[in-house]
């Protein structure tokens, strides 16, 4: 079984880079984006921090700082395109000396090349281009990602030979990074103080500020830059530019106002890191030999991962189940049996195939329900027929009754009406209401299984005011054994001895964040409902993707089928009991008995505490579905126990991803605001309100509490700035100021 790589303690290239003085902090898992503030300033060679960070954010990527922080100028080759450019340079003399070089995991094979700068030369940090195509530069003011960290694609950061030396920066690539092209004498006359490309618009910026503030006109200021443009900048501002710098000013902020924010007044922004915990990859080896070839083969043909094609099912596997067979999970005490319904789905953003994918792994289940069908109306018409036949039988003994009692004769025998009327059989539902549900139930002693193509819908329902008693009756069937009774005027009492559900569907992480918010603040909704998801998964999303066209595996389906129709043959009524066999029940007292101390314990959060108490049942289900699966049905063997005890340790990451995805509330929403602003959302008019936001409509930021948790985030990070001064209607304003370092006009060179 493949699993994600977990730290403990900093990683051995870490701690050796440290010991070689190289300075370092936590980047985003899988990702760049630094985890800390003031990553330049605090990145370091220190173990104990090194460590503590390690312990903050475990499975994190690791940073090297570059330039003068470490004494490293790092070359990053671009992979093909990039080592084409090194060829040509190769081929007019010019090469790269060999060093201590990592492979970066890019699926066209990208390298970092370490390299040591000459005592006193400072090499700024991207200087795209001026070595070649696609080779980047690493220097002061930039990282990069080093060893042993996993890239996007899934692959490491490795070196090629560790014990390779650092070799020295060779001396035309010191040219190429340090010395800059020569002015014409007439452009060096006119600037004898060359103000840097990079602050050229700020210090205009600046400067028509100042002017703004003393009540010049449009014109002035206008003329002023342009003669300031002219003067000192080699090259200069397009002149265009200037005025659009000059009239952008005027406009924005009225004659005299004291709190110009000038782009100089404002920090560089920091990057919001969104890091979720590492989940373990999923291996084919984990599903019941009967299932993997269709799950290898959904999964293929519709490039998602392995995760989706496999939870969903398990989940239909559940679904079927339910009722039809129970499992003792210890040897002599009966009193406790688990039934093996299961509540699970798919956490992935949207356009990501969960819904056809649930469609395809449920195909068999309703294909089963649609032979139901079919007998159901075929046994309907025969029995419509034989009542229209003991109607008239019934008829005729009414009137011969009636002419015996006239005649004084004996009465007639009244005929006996053995006919049973028939009962549909179900298996699923999507959208029913709490009582056409429980009525069905009535009917379906086994229970039911219920998909939802967006759980969110679902559970906003469950939400609202009035519909207390049906999220009560669904806590009821998650246990699958619990009866429940309907009282209503006019239909009578409707009693479900086995209240019995299994549920599967989809979820976007904004919308289960979203509710999760107020399960994990203890608000309303913390009543364990969301602990109840235990096959609930949030896989990676692979970058790569190619085409398949291929007819599906019917083979495979046809084997999936088979099983679906064997256990949906069971009886209910008297469902199978099963216990594990001396070794399965051996494994299963030791697992339990770990999972009760770590539960009691302190390492684990209180909703992960209360996520875990849900295993209890969930190994002992598992195993009986895998044992079922598998065509088992003496005993549950070791080898299924061994199965569902490696599917809890799997979907254990899962849940901590999705509890971590709460860690601090308004972060994500945050990230995707600052996704909208980077992109250019309100920029020409540089500021916005709470109601600019929440009207939107996005995803996760459609609420103005939302809206707001959002903009305190972005404003610690330097992104956005609370207007003070306004007032509207005595209250405070909710506008709010566009960093101009973020892009426009400030920052448009």
């Amino acid at each position: 079984m493949t699993a994600a790589t977990v730290v403990h303690g900093i990683p051995p290239e870490v701690r050796a880079a440290a010991g070689r003085g190289w300075r370092l902090f936590p980047v985003e898992a899988r990702g760049k984006l630094p985890l800390i503030k003031g990553w330049p300033e605090a990145a370091t060679s220190d173990i104990a921090q090194l460590e503590a960070w390690a312990h903050q954010y475990p499975a994190c990527n690791w940073g090297l700082a570059t330039g003068t922080t470490s004494g490293l100028v790092v070359i990053d080759v671009d992979g093909v395109e990039g080592r084409a450019s090194l060829a040509d340079l190769e081929r007019q003399g010019l090469t790269l000396p060999v060093t201590l070089t990592v492979t970066t995991g890019r699926t066209d094979g990208g390298e970092h090349r370490y390299y040591r700068p000459p005592s006193g030369v400072d090499i700024r940090n991207d200087q795209s281009g001026k070595i070649g195509a696609h080779v980047d530069v690493r220097g002061t003011g930039g990282f990069v990602v080093c060893p042993p960290s996993i890239h996007a694609s899934g692959k490491q950061y490795r070196f090629l030979d560790p014990s390779a030396p650092v070799a020295d920066l060779p001396g035309w690539v010191i040219e190429r990074l340090t010395v800059r092209p020569p002015m014409s004498s007439a452009t060096a006359q006119a600037s004898p103080q060359a103000v840097g490309k990079g602050s050229r618009t700020n210090t205009l910026v600046s400067l028509a500020g100042t002017m703004q503030r003393r009540g010049m006109t449009l014109e002035a200021i206008e003329a002023a830059l342009l003669a300031e443009n002219a003067a000192k900048y080699a090259p200069p501002l397009p002149e265009a530019k200037v005025r659009t710098i000059a009239a952008d000013i005027v406009k924005r902020y009225p004659a005299g106002e004291l709190n110009l924010p000038l782009p100089d007044e404002w920090p560089e922004p920091e990057p919001l890191a969104e890091s979720l915990p590492d989940v373990m990859q999923f291996d084919l080896e984990l599903m019941p030999e009967s299932f993997r070839p269709l799950v290898k083969d959904v999964a293929e043909r519709m490039q998602v991962p392995l995760d989706f094609p496999a939870v969903a099912a398990i989940a239909t596997l559940a679904g079927i189940t339910n009722r039809r067979a129970m499992i003792q999970p210890k040897r002599n005490d009966h009193t406790w049996t688990v039934v093996p319904n299961l509540w699970g789905g798919i956490v992935a953003p949207p356009g990501m195939l969960k819904s056809p994918v649930l469609s395809c792994m449920t195909q068999p289940a309703r294909a089963i329900e649609n032979e139901w069908r079919k007998e159901h109306e075929e046994s309907e018409q025969s029995y419509q027929a034989a009542l229209e036949e003991q109607e008239l039988m019934t008829a005729a003994w009414k009137d011969q009754f009636k002419a015996a009692a006239k005649k004084n004769q004996d009465r007639p025998t009244k005929p006996e009406s053995t006919l049973i009327e028939p009962v549909l059989r179900r298996l699923i539902t999507s959208d029913a209401t709490f009582e056409s549900l429980h009525s069905i139930m009535c009917e379906n002693p086994a229970g039911l299984f219920v998909l939802r193509d967006e759980l969110s819908g679902w559970l906003a329902g469950l939400e609202r005011q009035g519909r207390e008693q049906e999220r009560g009756f669904y806590l009821e069937c998650w246990a699958g054994d619990s009866c429940f009774r309907v009282d209503r005027i006019g239909r009578g009492s409707v009693f479900v001895p086995h209240a019995c559900v299994s549920l599967f569907g989809g979820i976007q992480p904004a919308r289960l964040r979203s509710y999760l918010a107020d399960a994990l603040r203890d608000g309303p909704s913390n009543d364990g409902l969301m602990q109840r998801f235990q096959l609930l998964v949030w896989p990676d999303i692979s970058p790569t993707w190619r085409y398949v066209d291929r007819p599906p595996d019917t083979d495979a389906l046809e084997h999936t089928t088979t099983v679906y129709h064997r256990i949906a043959a069971m009886e209910a009524a008297d469902p199978l009991r099963l216990q594990f066999d001396d070794a399965g029940q051996a494994l299963f007292e030791q697992w339990l008995s770990g999972l009760e101390l770590r539960i009691r314990g302190e390492e684990v959060s209180p909703a992960m505490q209360a996520h875990l108490a849900k295993y209890r049942s969930l190994m002992p289900s598992l195993a009986l579905l895998f044992a079922l699966a598998d065509g088992h049905t003496g005993c549950v063997p070791i080898s299924q126990a061994r199965l569902a005890c490696d599917w809890c340790d799997y979907l254990e990451t899962h849940a901590a991803r999705v509890y971590s995805a709460q860690a601090r509330p308004g972060q994500h929403a945050a990230i995707a605001l600052s996704k909208r602003l980077a992109k250019g959302w309100k920029r020409e008019d540089g500021f916005f309100t709470v109601r600019d936001v929440y009207r939107s409509g996005w995803s996760g930021l459609d609420s103005p509490d939302a809206a707001r948790g959002a903009l305190l985030v972005l404003e610690e990070y330097g992104w956005v700035r609370r207007e003070t001064d306004a007032q509207t209607a005595g209250r405070p304003s909710e506008t709010y100021r566009i960093n101009p370092r973020i892009g426009g006009t400030y920052a448009g060179e």
